[in-house]
């Protein structure tokens, strides 16, 4: 994933364009049998045909199978705005095979983006000037964009209140003030309909599975290094970790919030076949 970001920005916006497409067409089987796709159509039921309906709502597909003509009612198109809060601080830099944390947001923003634009929704990164009009401009622009020492969890909460139908997903490690952060989910639940905690919280960091005694930690946000003995310390960090990890997700349902942790494990299509999944559940 990373050799992707690594590429001149023209060639990486024809491979990650080809990659997505890739990704999504092996992703979209299995998101279709969920009655609500969460991308601005919602399918309420069926009915059988009768003279006079317009052909263009007959289910050609239940046809075909069972040689019925069925209408699929219902079929509502709403105004829908995707808003993707991606978190720029240094500590995203984190990496697991070969995958950065902020590469992992990239390119699940990129597929989200994917299947709002086939949907003709609003999409757009939050607090990026002069926002893309067109899928090519959104990849190109998302392709430039690098973590950032200047960047502070203050700066990714709205400014105000979302007026259209919106979904917002937060991409974010939450490595901040706790106080800083829990204001970040409220005001985002307060400013918006939905929202999605994507926690970029990768199987190596919350395990500490390193091979060997002695490792030492560098902060990635350039406030020094550490010596640590992964043996003796694996446990009280583990449980430290946990906790943490807790009140992240206590202050989610507090807040109406759905959360999703990204482990860096899985394949890309499993994890946003998940991520889709776990977006229809919350909200259905």
């Amino acid at each position: 994933m990373n050799q992707i970001f690594q590429m001149p920005d023209f060639e990486a916006l024809k491979v990650l364009q080809l990659y997505i497409k890739h990704h999504i067409e092996g992703v979209m089987i299995g998101v279709h049998q969920s009655p609500k796709t969460g991308f601005g159509i919602e399918f309420k039921e069926y009915r059988n045909y009768v003279p006079g309906d317009s052909l263009k709502q007959l289910d050609w597909k239940y046809f075909a199978r069972t040689d019925h003509y069925m209408i699929k009612e219902a079929e509502m198109e709403k105004q829908h705005d995707f808003i993707f809060v991606l978190d720029k601080s240094l500590s995203m830099n984190f990496e697991m095979a070969d995958a950065s944390k902020f590469n992992w947001s990239r390119t699940i923003i990129a597929a989200l983006a994917f299947l709002a634009n086939n949907q003709h929704d609003k999409y757009f990164i939050y607090n990026q000037e002069n926002p893309a009009t067109d899928f090519e401009t959104f990849l190109y622009r998302l392709i430039q964009l690098n973590p950032d020492e200047e960047t502070s969890i203050k700066d990714l909460n709205p400014i105000q209140q979302i007026r259209n139908k919106s979904t917002v997903f937060i991409f974010t490690d939450g490595y901040s003030e706790e106080a800083e952060f829990h204001t970040l989910l409220k005001n985002w639940a307060v400013g918006s309909e939905e929202v999605l905690l994507v926690h970029l919280l990768f199987e190596n960091e919350e395990q500490l599975d390193f091979k060997g005694q002695y490792f030492t930690f560098k902060d990635l946000e350039g406030k020094g290094s550490v010596q640590v003995n992964t043996q003796e310390g694996l446990k009280d960090y583990q449980n430290k970790i946990k906790s943490w990890k807790s009140s992240i997700q206590k202050a989610c349902a507090k807040n109406g919030i759905a959360y999703w942790q990204l482990n860096g494990r899985e394949p890309i299509q499993k994890a946003i076949f998940e991520l889709l999944n776990h977006f229809n559940h919350s909200w259905a």
